[in-house]
């Protein structure tokens, strides 16, 4: 649903009409991608829900790439700035 997050650098425009959940299911589908185990269960709940996740791994910070670190860190301060 938001590949986009793992592809390209993101910009507040391709943001800024996305709810705080929204943003919170884009920063957490980039771990998802690699297999990342959750551990909150509205995140086990959703991801469960998704036919393309499995869930295999506990620590997926070694496959993560550049565009996706610097995307985590900019859809984080994105939330905090959603009510």
């Amino acid at each position: 649903m938001y590949e986009i997050a793992s592809r390209q650098i993101l910009s507040a425009g391709d943001i800024e009409r996305m709810s705080k959940f929204d943003l919170k299911i884009m920063r957490n589908e980039i771990f998802a991608r690699h297999g990342y185990i959750f551990t909150t269960e509205e995140m086990k709940i959703y991801f469960g829900s998704q036919s393309w996740y499995k869930g295999t791994v506990r620590d997926v910070s070694a496959w993560l790439t550049a565009i996706e670190k610097q995307n985590i860190e900019f859809i984080k301060q994105m939330e905090s700035l959603r009510d």
